[in-house]
């Protein structure tokens, strides 16, 4: 098992339904040609009674219901891209043969390995829309025969023996070659090749010798490599503009697919996307998700693209839509002996990235005490991946009363005598202060923006109770009670 060959068959038809949500599960068929000329190229399996070659309008009459449509070349590039990209998951060294067809260069994998691989990529590319067959052989040419045998992976061992019944056909005769093979009476590859080649070359001249290299799959040659993507993009348009999430989301899943298989080809994951929704009126949309755990996983990219965009709304229709994926390497870590982890860390981090879709990233993580002495003051940061160990217990435990805080604190008029705090009045707490004690102040930030001062008070009330004030400008608030 030297190459492998990914082949779609009736690669147009599929590329075409794989765009369309409208055509999945109905007979469609695709013609060339204008007017009573026009002829059908492919067929899907649920146009029953149509076949290649036949007119458009004896389909419509074999076939009530059938759709008709031309290729699209937009569809066919984009699934093109998919079966490349899928290609590069089984080797770096992979030639673009023609349109719905590859050809990967196997020399030096694994062959149990790669045998997985190939039958987990023709699973991937059939939930994509494309069903493709993945053949294997000793050479390009007997990888391709397999391909189209394939149901849908086929490992060719004995080339002989999977060779013999083969129509003739397969190894593409001339019309003229074909005429005399079919007067001696040679129907197989197996038959042909039971001749002698020099003998064969005697009566065909040298076509006939490599007519007969092809019949036994010998025939070889050098692969046209291409290189792998750079650059983990997509962008596509819809005409007409679209107004809900289903056809916008549809379209989002299948770029989604070949970008990931792009990223997974190169070794690669994810570990940001922007998304931006290109406007009728010229305006756009624009979100960056940063993905807690770096990934190439198209579902858990949807989850979280779903749950902003059921929360947007746009002044106008979508006309096109741009991905990007920010492309990292795989985070690579060793966990601890003793370490307590989280139990099923994907789910975690996914509905972590499905919240800050939801809320802002700015506003999910872990909050830590800030580097000031501002009360109150935090900062939110990635969640630790395991729990640490408690911490020891202090030599000298804590004294005093306790502040249990409000949060958020409770808002309160609070009238002064003196310069202290002598009554309080507000929908929580109110009443005339027995005792103050304060002021304690503080301040910071003073040299930028966002300076800060606050005054802090503790008083007794009348009705019961020791409370902490603090007051910020003209503000007062009830920061907490003390117990």
């Amino acid at each position: 098992m030297r190459y492998a060959v990914l082949a779609v068959p009736d690669f147009a038809l599929h590329a075409l339904r794989r765009g369309d949500p409208s055509l999945g599960g109905r007979a469609v068929a695709l013609v060339a040609g204008d007017g009573s000329r026009a002829r059908v190229t492919e067929a899907s399996p649920e146009a029953h009674g149509v076949l290649r070659g036949l007119a458009a309008t004896l389909a419509m009459s074999r076939c009530p219901g059938i759709v008709l449509r031309t290729r699209d070349p937009e569809a066919e590039t984009e699934s093109h891209r998919l079966l490349v990209a899928a290609a590069f998951t089984l080797s770096p060294r992979v030639e673009s043969t023609r349109a719905g067809c590859c050809t990967v260069d196997l020399r030096g994998a694994e062959p149990a390995r790669t045998q997985a691989l190939m039958r987990l990529r023709a699973a991937e590319l059939a939930a994509a829309g494309l069903p493709a067959r993945i053949g294997a052989g000793d050479t390009p040419l007997l990888a391709s025969y397999a391909a189209r045998c394939a149901e849908p992976v086929l490992v060719v061992a004995d080339a002989a023996a999977f060779l013999a019944p083969l129509p003739v056909d397969f190894a593409e005769p001339t019309p003229a070659q074909g005429e005399i093979l079919r007067g001696w009476g040679i129907a197989t590859l197996g038959a042909l090749t039971a001749l002698p080649k020099a003998e064969v070359g005697r009566r065909l001249g040298a076509d006939g010798v490599l007519l007969w290299e092809r019949a036994a799959g010998q025939a070889t040659r050098v692969l046209r490599h291409v290189e792998p993507a750079r650059s983990f993009a997509a962008q596509w348009a819809y005409e007409p503009p679209v107004e809900s999430i289903e056809p916008l989301f549809f379209k989002l899943r299948r770029y989604a697919e070949r970008v990931a298989l792009e990223l997974r080809g190169a070794a690669l994951v994810a570990e940001r996307l922007s998304l931006t929704l290109l406007l009728e009126d010229g305006g756009d949309h624009r979100r960056e998700f940063r993905l807690p755990e770096p990934c190439a996983d198209v579902d858990g990219w949807l989850r979280v693209l779903g749950d902003h965009l059921a929360t947007v709304r746009t002044d106008a229709r979508v006309a096109g839509v741009r991905l990007v994926a920010a492309p990292a390497r795989p985070p690579q870590k060793q966990e601890g002996l003793f370490d307590t982890g989280l139990r099923d860390p994907a789910s975690f981090w996914e509905n972590l990235a499905r919240v800050a879709a939801v809320v802002g990233d700015g506003r999910v993580g872990t909050p830590l005490p800030a580097d000031t002495h501002r009360p109150d003051a935090f900062t939110l940061e990635r969640p630790a991946e395991t729990v640490a160990p408690c911490g020891a217990a202090p030599v000298h435990p804590p004294c005093g009363p306790t502040l249990r805080r409000f949060r958020p604190p409770w808002p309160v008029r609070v009238a002064c005598e003196a310069g202290s705090p002598a009554s309080l009045e507000g929908g929580r707490l109110g009443g005339r202060v027995l005792a103050a004690a304060g002021p304690w102040r503080s301040s910071g930030g003073w040299w930028g923006p966002e300076a800060w001062e606050v005054e802090t008070w503790q008083v007794e009330l009348a009705a019961g109770g020791v409370y902490q004030l603090a007051r910020s400008g003209d503000t007062w608030c009830v920061e907490g009670m003390l117990d």
